[in-house]
Order: C-alpha cells, then sequence, then structure tokens
C-alpha cells in the first residue's frame, strides 16, 4: 500500500514538473523568426535560416534605423538603389555637355560638307580630264593629263576616306547628344524601379 501511494505520489510530481516546463518553454519556443525588420544586436552579424541568409544592419531606407536582419537579397537591392542615386548626383550639368557637344557637332559637321565638297570636285575633275585625255591626239599633253588624273584619283581616295570618317563622327555626336538629353529621364526612371525592387525585398517579415 505504502509502494502503491508513493508511486501516486511521484507520477503526480512528475507531471507537475512537466506541466511547469512546458509553461516555461513557451517564451522561448515563441522567441521572433529572423526575417527582414527583426531586431539584432551585434553589426554585421551573419545568419541563415531555410537557406536564406540575413545580415545585421541598419537599414538604409529606414530614416533613424536600428540594427535589423536583413535578407542578402534584401542588401542587394539596397546596392542597387544607392548606385542609381550615384549616377544620377554624378550626372554633370545637361546644358553645359549639350552645348560642348553641339560645337563638336558643328565643327564636324562643317568638315564633313567641306570634305564633300572637294571629293565632288575632284571626281568631276578626274572626269573631266580623261574626257579631254581621250580626246587628245598629242602624247605629250596625254602624258600630263595622266599624271594629273593619278593625282586626282588618289586625292578622292584620302577625300573618300576622311568623308566616311567625318559621316561616322557627326552620327556619333548626334547619338551622344540624344543620349544625354534623356539621361535625366532615364535615370531617375532607374533609380525610382530600384528604390521600388528595394522596398519590397526588405519588407518586414521577408
Amino acid at each position: 500500500m505504502e509502494d502503491f501511494m508513493f508511486r501516486k505520489v511521484s507520477i503526480t510530481l512528475l507531471s507537475a514538473v512537466v506541466i511547469a516546463s512546458g509553461i516555461s518553454a513557451v517564451p522561448a519556443s515563441a522567441a521572433a523568426k529572423i526575417s527582414n525588420g527583426t531586431a539584432c544586436a551585434k553589426v554585421n552579424a551573419t545568419t541563415s535560416v531555410a537557406g536564406y541568409k540575413y545580415k545585421c544592419a541598419k537599414n538604409p531606407l529606414v530614416k533613424n534605423a536600428k540594427l535589423t536582419w536583413l535578407s542578402a537579397e534584401c542588401l542587394i537591392a539596397v546596392g542597387q538603389f544607392q548606385a542609381a542615386v550615384k549616377a544620377q548626383a554624378d550626372l554633370a550639368n545637361v546644358s553645359e555637355q549639350t552645348a560642348t557637344l553641339d560645337a563638336e557637332y558643328t565643327a564636324a559637321a562643317a568638315a564633313l560638307a567641306s570634305t564633300t565638297a572637294a571629293y565632288d570636285k575632284a571626281r568631276t575633275q578626274v572626269i573631266q580630264f580623261q574626257a579631254t585625255m581621250n580626246a587628245s591626239t598629242v602624247a605629250a599633253d596625254k602624258q600630263k593629263l595622266a599624271g594629273a588624273i593619278s593625282k586626282l584619283a588618289n586625292a578622292v581616295l584620302v577625300l573618300s576616306a576622311s568623308k566616311t570618317k567625318l559621316s561616322a563622327q557627326v552620327k556619333d555626336l548626334e547619338a551622344k547628344k540624344a543620349l544625354l538629353l534623356s539621361a535625366p529621364g532615364q535615370l531617375k526612371t532607374n533609380a525610382a524601379d530600384a528604390k521600388a525592387s528595394a522596398n519590397l525585398l526588405c519588407a518586414k517579415g521577408f
């Protein structure tokens, strides 16, 4: 009988301990799960949860931010946003750059026009000299015209190469100016898109 009573009391005490232990364990199991926005204590500490990497840092997107866990994806997105903002800040005065390009374009266009005119004139002279040479019956005149035609032909080749180069330069300057004029708007859009992505990937609980 005493043995039975001892076992009964022991079971009762054991049950009480188990229940008490279960109650005391609730706060531990209910500890905050690591995710974006969860408070952390040691700056630059890292951890992994279910294959996702987190770092303890202050979120640059939050004013007066405190140390919280931030996912690797969040940090990458923030870096991209910061780079986009820097690109905006680094863009020099557009009007000054446009003026410089306009001056270069004017000079290149004038050189192209002059070279084109010289090229056309040289070609015309070659045709005229060839006709004169073919019509001439004097050997000395033919020889002289042949020499002139040879020089003009070389001039045509040089002018043709210069014309091609200047034409490409003019087109390049036109493209640069168009790109420059569109740069502020494009950089603003890039920054807005990068910020939207960062806000999404840094959302609390992600």
